[in-house]
């Protein structure tokens, strides 16, 4: 359900869903780049996001049936995931705080200044990054506010034009006047081709840091977003921080699937550079980190 309220969770209706999929479902949307411009008339609504202590952030608020409407199907309005059609993306998932902490620690940034300081100093700066699975973007945001150049993706141009665009732009409002306002763009389409479309349109085509949070959930999407790595990331110093949960129950995703099949591609080294044990669910939220490793194949030179 895209949110009227927060709430978290891959719970066992999304899992079953993506589990009757007869197989992988096909995921055929174009890669493109979205110029954004704002509707007239359309008011943007937003509600604060505890990140840490000192920094919150904005999300924008979507109701069930707006973005039904907005995806022209109706299935959205009563599932977070439509195999093939919608991603979730107008739904805040729970791993995005995480992944947004994870940058402010590992990037040297102190999050009561990110909102203040007329000048922040962060690992951050100058760095080109892509968000993979973007939704609201806000691991995106922090890095853009810490003064990376930015690209947000999203499977749907839809959650872009509504929410994501919408979004930055709230967000990157509320900094001083006197801190730059680094370059952002946005892409929709499916992994595999935004890989081959920012390769090969000159973009730049690759990325010193790629996010993405909770979008390795089945092994097919894992996959996917893996040949997208691969292809994007720059090498040697490159890395991919990757936050979701351990298991999604039913589905055969998460962490621990996932690195295993960056395991046995060998392209990457990985490991868990951060670990939530959420005791409700029972279960583990991670971050995990991509790189290559030190002696690199001069074919990724």
């Amino acid at each position: 359900m895209a949110e009227e309220g927060f709430r978290f969770n891959f719970g066992k209706e999304e899992a079953q869903q993506v589990a009757e999929a007869n197989g992988e479902p096909e995921y055929d949307a174009p890669a493109a780049e979205i110029v954004y411009r704002p509707t007239p008339g359309v008011p943007f609504f937003t509600e604060d996001v505890p990140i840490e202590e000192g920094l919150n952030l904005l999300k924008g608020t979507i109701t069930s049936d707006e973005a039904a409407a907005l995806m022209g199907d109706t299935r959205v309005a009563s599932s977070d995931l439509v195999p093939g059609r919608y991603e979730g993306g107008f739904k805040l998932w729970e791993c995005a705080a995480d992944l947004c902490k994870l940058l402010l620690s590992r990037y040297g940034v102190a999050p009561g200044q990110v909102l203040t300081a007329a000048e922040l100093a962060s690992g951050l700066q100058g760095k080109k990054v892509l968000e993979l699975g973007c939704g609201h973007g806000l691991p995106g945001i922090v890095a853009l506010m810490c003064g990376a150049e930015v690209h947000f993706q999203d499977y749907n141009a839809e959650v872009l034009r509504r929410l994501t665009a919408p979004n930055v732009i709230a967000n990157m409002g509320r900094l001083p006047r006197s801190r730059p306002r680094p370059a952002s763009r946005f892409f929709s389409g499916d992994w595999r081709l935004v890989g081959e479309h920012l390769t090969g349109q000159g973009y730049g085509g690759h990325y010193d840091v790629i996010l993405a949070s909770e979008t390795i959930y089945s092994v097919p999407a894992q996959e996917r977003m893996l040949e997208c790595i691969k292809r994007l990331l720059q090498p040697p110093n490159g890395v991919a921080l990757i936050a979701a949960k351990r298991y999604y129950f039913g589905v055969g995703g998460g962490t621990k699937s996932f690195r295993q099949l960056v395991e046995r591609d060998g392209i990457f080294e990985t490991s868990v550079v951060a670990e939530v044990e959420d005791k409700a669910s029972g279960n583990v939220r991670e971050v995990i980190l991509l790189k290559f490793p030190a002696s690199i194949h001069p074919y990724f030179l």
